[in-house]
C-alpha cells in the first residue's frame, strides 16, 4: 500500500475520505514521522467528548517531548462553532513548527484550514487487488481471482471488513489457495452486497433465488430496513440509467461513493428505464401499503419481490 505521508512533515493535515482503515494508516505513520517514543506524552486527541478550541490549541502550541514533534489529533466533529471554527483556521495559516494538527473532516466543518489534505477514499478494485494480494502473501496463502473479486463485493470495498475477512480465510486455507466457494461460506456478506445479490436475481428473473436472499435478509433485519435499502438501490439504478452525469457527479449527487454508482450502472443494463421506474413506484406503494395497515410489513416485502417478477422485461 502507497505510503500518505512525506517528509519533511507539515504542521497542518486535513484528512478526509470514507476509508477508516486508510485513516488509521495515515495516523499510525503520522505517529512514527512524529517521534514514536514516548508516544502519550507526545500526543493529544480531541472529539465531540472533550474538543475545546483552545486547549486543543494549547496542545499544538506545547514543546515536544523527547521528540520530533508533537500529534495532536482532532477526530470527527459532529458540530463546531463557528468562534472555534475561525480559532482554528487563524492557527493554520501560521501553525507551531513543533507540533503536527491532524483533522479528521469528513462533515466538512473545517474546510478553510490551510493545510495539506489527505484523501483516504475507498480504493478501487485494482488498488484493493494488489492490497489482497500481498495480504494473503504475507499470510503464506494466496487467493484465486474469482475468490478475490467475490471477496472484494462481498465486503462493499470496505478495507477493514476486508482486513479482518482476510485473516479469517487465511487462518481456514493454511496452505492452500482461498477459493471462491470459502469466500461463499466463510465471509459475512454486507447489507449492500445481498440487496445488489437480491436485484441481480431480480433482474435475472430468478424466483428461486430472490426468495432465499430475501428470507436470509429477513433473519437478520427488520421488513422495513430492507424496504429502505431497496428503495435507495434501484432509486440509484434509475438514476444511473437516465442520467448523463459522470460517476464523479452523480456519486455526489446522491451523496455515495464513486464505486457504488460504477456497480449501479452496470446492473442498471438488466433493466430498462421503464421497469426501473416501475419498480420505484411498486417500492413507494409497498411503503403506503405498511403505513396505511393494509398489508404486515414481512407479507409486504414478499409481495414487493413477486411484484418485480412479473414484470414484463421490454420497454
Amino acid at each position: 500500500m502507497k505510503k500518505f505521508i512525506s517528509l519533511p512533515l507539515k504542521n497542518v493535515y486535513r484528512i478526509v475520505g470514507e476509508d477508516y482503515y486508510l485513516i488509521d494508516q495515515v495516523l499510525k505513520e503520522l505517529k512514527i514521522a512524529c517521534g514514536g517514543e514516548m508516544s502519550d506524552l507526545n500526543q493529544s486527541y480531541f472529539d465531540d467528548e472533550n474538543f475545546s478550541a483552545d486547549k486543543l490549541l494549547d496542545s499544538c502550541n506545547q514543546m515536544p517531548f523527547i521528540a520530533e514533534k508533537r500529534l495532536v489529533i482532532l477526530k470527527e466533529l459532529s458540530k463546531v462553532s463557528e468562534a472555534d471554527k475561525k480559532k482554528i483556521v487563524e492557527y493554520s495559516k501560521s501553525p507551531s513548527p513543533f507540533s503536527v494538527l491532524a483533522i479528521i473532516d469528513n462533515n466538512k466543518n473545517f474546510v478553510s484550514v490551510q493545510g495539506e489534505v489527505i484523501d483516504c477514499k475507498p480504493l478501487n478494485f485494482n488498488e484493493l487487488s494488489v492490497f489482497i494480494k500481498e495480504k494473503f502473501s504475507s499470510l503464506g496463502t494466496g487467493i484465486s481471482q474469482d475468490g478475490l473479486k467475490e471477496l472484494i463485493e462481498s465486503c462493499s470495498y470496505n478495507l477493514t471488513k476486508i482486513v479482518a475477512e482476510i485473516e479469517k480465510l487465511a487462518s481456514y486455507a493454511g496452505d492452500k489457495e482461498v477459493s471462491k466457494a470459502d469466500v461463499d461460506n466463510l465471509v459475512t456478506k454486507t447489507d449492500d452486497f445481498t440487496i445488489f445479490e437480491l436485484s441481480d436475481a431480480l433482474s435475472k428473473k430468478e424466483s428461486v433465488r430472490a426468495v432465499k436472499l430475501l428470507e436470509l435478509m429477513l433473519a437478520s433485519l427488520e421488513p422495513t430496513m430492507i424496504l429502505s435499502l431497496l428503495a435507495g438501490h434501484f432509486r440509484r439504478l434509475f438514476h444511473a440509467k437516465i442520467s448523463s452525469l459522470s460517476t464523479q457527479e452523480l456519486a455526489k449527487l446522491l451523496g455515495v461513493k464513486e464505486f457504488a454508482v460504477t456497480r449501479a450502472k452496470e446492473q442498471a443494463k438488466n433493466f430498462s428505464a421503464v421497469n426501473l421506474k416501475k419498480i420505484v413506484e411498486l417500492i413507494l406503494n409497498t411503503d403506503y401499503m405498511i403505513k396505511s395497515g393494509q398489508m404486515n410489513a414481512e407479507n409486504a416485502i414478499h409481495y414487493l419481490v413477486f411484484s418485480i417478477l412479473e414484470l414484463k422485461w421490454k420497454e
